[in-house]
């Protein structure tokens, strides 16, 4: 599916089939397209003695390297060149391991190793070391073009090969040439019109450009030329939560679930599915299931933290999120951890802490607007007012503000101006009330019958004015009570405080006996127990003076 999708990111992995050899059609690779690595793994281990040994090294390295076991994956390519040291496919692998290890340097010296014993013309070599580009972290353009420059040499050498077609498409479409993908998954479709994988992509494919009923087509098509085919109602099920269909999302998963082999990987994909599904309970009921027999599990450590924050448990999410950290490999953190970990530390008013993790998520992925929001909340709780400004003004450059951020924006400014004010430093806090004013003004400028933002600005000037000498939060207020009078149930906390307001201006500033018992008059049909209100209409009826 798309990669900027979070379900992605709570994956360990996407588990594609290895690169090499999937040509064959023999049981092992069978095995892997129905992502059941155990019997995979069975099949391969029985190779190791006999023609194919070579091929049975490198591919069980590749299915613990795709399973996050890197330990075991270095294991059997290593086993493989000890066997046959000009083993070309086996340096590929230890490419492959390095790349995924963020060591490029290194991971190129094997690369040069496996073409030099290879001579530059094994298809399968050439698509292998061309997998590590493609499925490198961080990659950049000049990865994927250069993959695409092996993949392209391996199918000259090897024009039936269909898993170097489709990896070329995979690299054409990172490469955001929707065309030459497509035209790559067609060529593995007309080598082999039967190819579930091929239709699978193009499913991806047409899902990435948003064309969903495309897609839809096309898994289904995948499935109905092989129905036992896992990886298919995964994205098919991945579809339909995009479509909002979750019902229909979580069956289609769980048949996914049925048909794919039951192992931590496969339960950590199902577990990340009900996260977003929003069954938190299950997620975490899941989670804990795998976590006896995989207390490293890597997916599953990590929902666990989520799971107790979205189930309102800060206490038991901090133990998690802690220990989660203390186990992961931290190149394999992601955004959604920082922020999770921020948001967690948050809870627990460990503000500043908070801060570092939330910033961290920001610079990860600077485009993902919701974390600024946190970061920002995180910094005013910490009492660093002008550094939350700071980054709602970044959140700002990357999306036009709504009246929820001015309402944040105000409040931090309102909160700075209480704590200047609570230091007795009145004049720092006058500038910090006005800059609330100024900027909730940007709501009732841009949408003059928002009651909320006229009731705002009267908060800001009952501080900037807190004597009342002024009224400068009297004209904001009774537009306030002009537009949220039809509707006092919705707003009555706000009505309360703004009748109050003006019911003590009319009652002391300004005297205005019949004024100020209208609004106290009006406090009390609110909030009948008001014991402000009940106190001053007894006094303004005890002394019988016009006020």
């Amino acid at each position: 599916m798309t990669n900027n999708w979070k379900y992605i990111l709570l994956m360990a992995t996407a588990f594609p089939t290895a690169a090499a050899f999937a040509q064959s059609g023999d049981a092992g690779t069978r095995a892997m397209d129905l992502e059941r690595y155990e019997d995979a793994k069975s099949i391969y281990k029985k190779q190791l003695n006999n023609k194919n040994a070579d091929k049975a090294y490198y591919t069980l390295g590749d299915i613990y390297l795709k399973t996050d076991k890197p330990d075991s994956a270095a294991y059997y390519f290593k086993q493989g060149i000890a066997k046959n040291e000009k083993s070309a496919i086996n340096h590929a692998g230890l490419g492959k391991l390095e790349m995924d290890k963020g060591n490029r340097a290194e991971a190129e010296k094997h690369f040069a190793q496996a073409l030099k014993y290879s001579k530059s013309k094994d298809a399968n070599v050439l698509t292998a070391i061309a997998e590590a580009y493609v499925k490198a972290d961080n990659k950049t353009d000049a990865d994927l073009n250069k993959a695409v420059g092996y993949l392209q040499k391996a199918v000259e050498r090897d024009k039936n090969n269909t898993t170097a077609y489709l990896l070329l498409g995979d690299a054409q479409l990172d490469l955001k040439k929707g065309g030459e993908a497509m035209t790559a998954y067609d060529n593995a479709i007309r080598i082999d019109d039967k190819n579930a994988k091929a239709y699978l992509r193009r499913g991806q494919l047409y899902t990435r450009s948003r064309n969903y009923n495309e897609a839809e087509q096309q898994f289904q098509k995948a499935i109905e030329l092989d129905p036992n085919y896992a990886p298919a109602y995964r994205d098919l099920g991945e579809l339909y939560y995009f479509a909002g269909q979750y019902d229909k999302a979580l069956t289609t998963f769980e048949k996914y679930v049925s048909l794919a082999e039951k192992t931590p990987e496969t339960r950590a994909k199902y577990a990340s599915f009900l996260f977003l599904t929003k069954n938190y309970d299950k997620t975490l009921a899941e989670v804990q299931e795998v976590l006896k027999t995989d207390p490293n599990n890597t997916v599953m450590n990590r929902l666990q933290a989520y799971s107790y924050l979205e189930l309102g448990q800060p206490e038991k999410a901090l133990a998690a999120m802690e220990g989660y950290l203390a186990k992961v490999d931290k190149k394999k953190l992601i955004a959604e951890d920082y922020e999770y970990y921020g948001r967690i530390l948050s809870k627990n008013n460990q503000h500043a802490k908070a801060t570092e993790n939330l910033q961290k998520a920001v610079d990860m992925a600077p485009d993902k607007v919701e974390i600024y929001q946190e970061l920002a909340t995180a910094y005013a709780k910490s009492g660093q007012y002008d550094k939350a400004i700071e980054v709602f003004n970044k959140k700002r450059t990357k999306l036009e503000p709504s009246n929820a951020d001015f309402y944040y924006m105000g409040n931090i400014y309102r909160q700075a101006g209480e704590d200047a004010r609570n230091a007795k430093n009145e004049q720092k806090a006058l500038e910090y009330f006005k800059k609330a004013d100024e900027t909730y003004a940007n709501v009732t400028t841009s949408n003059p019958t928002y009651a909320y933002g006229h009731y705002w600005r009267g908060l800001a000037n009952a501080n900037i004015d807190p004597e009342l000498k002024q009224g400068l939060a009297k004209p904001h207020y009774e537009e306030f009570i002009k537009l949220a009078g039809a509707e006092p149930a919705k707003y009555k906390a706000a009505l309360v405080d703004a009748n109050n307001y003006l019911a003590y201006y009319y009652y002391v500033v300004k005297p205005n006996r019949e004024l100020a018992v209208k609004h106290y008059n009006e406090v009390l049909k609110l909030d009948p127990a008001n014991e402000a209100a009940k106190t001053a209409l007894a006094e303004i009826n005890k002394s019988g003076k016009k006020k």
